[in-house]
Parts: structure tokens; sequence; C-alpha cells
């Protein structure tokens, strides 16, 4: 594993972050989900990213916390308030933020989060107002850093301004999508870094110097491996609907195509090419990953040390 330093923070941060939206602990086995957790800081992952709205997740993770003594070895990025999603009954109020931070850092059995991010937004929602409460957890200290998901950069600006304007702290963090491929569809309300037509915002998020924890880091499987563009199998046997939903088109099939190109004459897997791909486009970029497995744990660890050339960057991109 690798490892970074954090503004304001004196832990030492994984540059990969270990994401608990997992069928191994998001569900009713309490023990299996302490045992994949425990199997993750022994691989080195310090950055655990969980949420609200994870099932079991932050329960799960509370209990292997609470008997581990690893607390202040451990960075909590913990999601929550998630309007606007399908299945989600949450509208957005001060009082709903404090609400859900209070439950989900009992169910974590902590009295702080290290990052406390924003799930989704409601843009009729005064910004203000979310930018007030988050700073009042902040001063508090049930929160040490606070940060938004899925929000618009210009929500994002809309917020820093008014706590410019109110000597007020602004946004932190941040934990858009990103991978090698691109969006075709979003049946979730997201917002992807992925793709030409965010390379303004792409930019702002890189030049902002603050950590970006990005999630669907192998597009929710798309570019995992199971699925083989010259195979026997079609694609509906070898992934679930959503990343063929999100992803599947015929500029991702070929960006898919030349990671396992790559992976061949590198001797490689396509998740290690294609976490490696990300992992060089910023230095303060954490891809989140939840492997389960002791050995799916180690291949996405050793695409730490995979070496791109810009080149090889530019053609698994874009075919030259």
């Amino acid at each position: 594993m690798k490892y970074v330093s954090l503004k304001d923070s004196e832990k030492k941060a994984s540059r990969l972050v270990y994401g608990t939206g997992n069928n191994a602990i998001m569900g009713d086995d309490e023990g299996r989900a302490k045992d994949c957790i425990q199997r993750a800081f022994d691989h080195g992952f310090t950055v655990f990213d969980t949420a609200y709205a994870y099932g079991k997740a932050e329960h799960n993770f509370g209990l292997w916390l609470g008997g581990s003594g690893r607390r202040e070895q451990v960075i909590i990025l913990d999601k929550g308030c998630n309007p606007g999603q399908e299945g989600s009954a949450d509208e957005m109020s001060q009082d709903l933020i404090r609400q859900q931070c209070e439950e989900s850092r009992q169910r974590l059995q902590t009295d702080y989060v290290d990052y406390y991010i924003l799930h989704r937004d409601d843009p009729e929602y005064p910004v203000g107002a979310v930018m007030e409460v988050l700073n009042e957890l902040q001063e508090e200290g049930k929160v040490r850093h606070f940060g938004v998901s899925n929000w618009t950069w210009q929500r994002i600006r809309e917020g820093n301004k008014y706590a410019a304007d109110h000597g007020l702290k602004g946004f932190q963090a941040f934990s858009p999508a990103y991978s090698l491929a691109e969006f075709v569809h979003d049946p979730w309300g997201s917002i992807t870094l992925s793709g030409a037509a965010n390379e303004k915002m792409r930019e702002a998020y890189f030049q902002s110097g603050l950590p970006v924890f990005t999630y669907s880091s192998l597009a929710r499987g798309y570019l995992s491996g199971k699925f083989v563009t010259d195979g026997d199998r079609p694609i509906e046997d070898c992934l679930w609907w959503a990343p063929i939903k999100e992803y599947d088109c015929p500029e991702n099939r070929q960006r898919l195509h030349r990671a396992e190109e790559m992976a061949r004459k590198k001797e490689l897997t396509v998740s290690q090419i294609a976490l490696a791909w990300l992992l060089h486009q910023s230095d303060n970029l954490f891809p989140i990953v939840s492997p389960s497995s002791t050995s799916h744990m180690e291949e996405v660890i050793q695409s730490l040390t995979v070496p791109l050339t810009q080149k090889e960057q530019n053609w698994l991109l874009m075919g030259q």
C-alpha cells in the first residue's frame, strides 16, 4: 500500500480507499463483515468509505471498530443526506443532516467522523443553510472535515462563496464518480468526472488540492475483467444490469478492449490497468475499491506500482 498525508490530519491515508458498499459488509452476517474489514486493514487500507444508506455497513464497521482499538489509525469517510435518489425518502434540511450524522456516529461507534460527505443534493434547498450546519458539526467536533459527493461544481462554488462571505469554512473534500469509462446513462443522479464534457470540472477538482475520493473507479465492475470483449459469454451473463446500463457502449467497449490488450502485454489484470490509469490522473485522487477476498485485495493494491507513460494513458482513453 502507498500512503499520503492529508491536510489537517496526522493520520496516514492509504491511496486506495476501502468501500464498504459491498455484499460482504452491507448484509446481516456480522462475523463475515468484521472479517472482511479486518482483512482490508491487514492489507494496509486505512481510509474506509461508508454511508447511512449502505444497509448495515455502518453498523458492521462500528462493531469492528469498537473492538479493534484502531480508531486513531483509520480515516472514516461517511456519507449522509441522500435526496433525489430513487428509493430514498430524504428531504434535505439542517435537521436531516444533523440527525443522520448523529445516527451514523452511533452506528460507527465513534465520537467523530474524519470526512462527512453529503451523498446527494437538492438544488432548490438554500446552500447557505447547508454550509451553516456543516460548520456547526465541525465546530462541535463531530466531523473533522466535510464535503460533498454528487453535487454540481456550480453548487459547490455557491457553497464555498457563501462560506467565504460569512466567515465559514468551505467544502474540504469531494467524492464524484470517475473511471476510464464514461457514463452513457445515469439511473442514480450521479456526478462524474469522466469524459471530454467534464474536462473543466475535472481540472477544477484536481487543481483544488483537496482530496477527491472517486467511486465507481472500475465503472461498477465494467472494467473489472469479468466481461471479456472477445469472449464467448454475453455481457448480460457477466455483469449485473447497472454497469451495463451505465457504461456499455461502443466507445467504452473499445477502452475495455485496449485495457485487455495492455493487461496481456504487461502480464497484469484489466482491473490493475484501469486503476493504474486512474491513479495517474492526479495526486489528490483516491479511488474507492471494494474487494472482499484476499486475492482481489492483493490484486488492486498492485495497481499502485504499475507505471504508465502519458502515451499509454492516452492510448487507453482515446486509442492514440
